[in-house]
């Protein structure tokens, strides 16, 4: 009886041992964009360009779960033959439309869950925990409810402004002190108005999905990570895109 329990106990090790060898990265990197700012760096590359701002996209939404190497990018497109399905993820798409839509107008509804599954989800899929289509996307609406950072960052008298400005440090210490991991944050250069936007903010975990800090991913520098500078960021309010203007009410953030 004791050697069986032996032997069940080398092959499950070796299974676990097996499993770790393969997951070829570190981190997941957990990105969300601010929906406006994103419209506004994608009505720059082009005249014609449209956004798709629903009414019920009243958050930060989801721009994607990447497995990432430290100190590189990727690793991308794991598994080229496993074809993304919209019949797997059909039951999540209201949700997905609110927390993880396509911003991009003129582009197909499905086309990011798609772009995001087959480059990142596939690499992802090497934990058990994300091993499907409808794991992976469940798993990023799980996240970007729980971690809210309209919330987050109206806690700390930071709100979407067209006008007033925050310094970098605002914005990191309001994340920090809430989740306790070092964040990364990024913001887009508008050329029109000559602001730097506040765009993305990450949080990275690790392969047992844990909060870890995000230091050892691209972009970071000993002062912060992330690119956006010291002073001037600001956090956009609106945008007019489609002939319509699009604007974020501050009765929507909670405290």
């Amino acid at each position: 009886m004791k050697l069986v329990l032996t032997l069940a106990l080398v092959r499950a090790l070796l299974v676990h041992a097996r499993s770790s060898w393969i997951v070829g990265w570190d981190v997941l990197i957990f990105t969300q964009q601010w929906p406006i700012t994103s419209c506004i760096s994608h009505l720059e590359q082009s005249s014609k360009a449209t956004c798709n701002l629903y009414p019920n996209m009243t958050s930060w939404t989801i721009h994607g779960i990447w497995p990432t190497k430290l100190g590189t990018i990727g690793p991308n497109y794991c598994n080229k033959s496993w074809s993304f399905e919209e019949a797997q993820i059909i039951d999540m798409e209201p949700y997905l439309i609110k927390y993880w839509g396509n911003i991009y107008g003129g582009e197909t509804r499905t086309s990011l869950w798609k772009h995001e599954w087959t480059k990142h989800g596939t690499c992802a899929a090497q934990l058990p925990s994300l091993n499907s289509e409808k794991k992976y996307f469940e798993k990023g609406l799980e996240w970007v409810t729980h971690y809210d950072y309209v919330a987050v960052l109206s806690k700390h008298n930071i709100f979407p402004d067209d006008v007033k400005t925050y310094s970098r440090n605002d914005i990191y210490i309001a994340i920090k002190d809430m989740f306790g991991v070092e964040p990364a944050i990024n913001c887009i250069y508008n050329k029109k108005t000559k602001q730097h936007e506040l765009s993305q903010i990450k949080l990275c975990f690790d392969q047992s999905l844990h909060l870890v800090d995000c230091d050892g991913i691209i972009g970071y520098n000993e002062e912060i990570i992330g690119n956006c500078p010291q002073l001037g960021i600001t956090y956009p309010a609106s945008v007019r895109t489609g002939g319509k203007e699009y604007s974020y009410s501050r009765k929507l953030a909670k405290f």
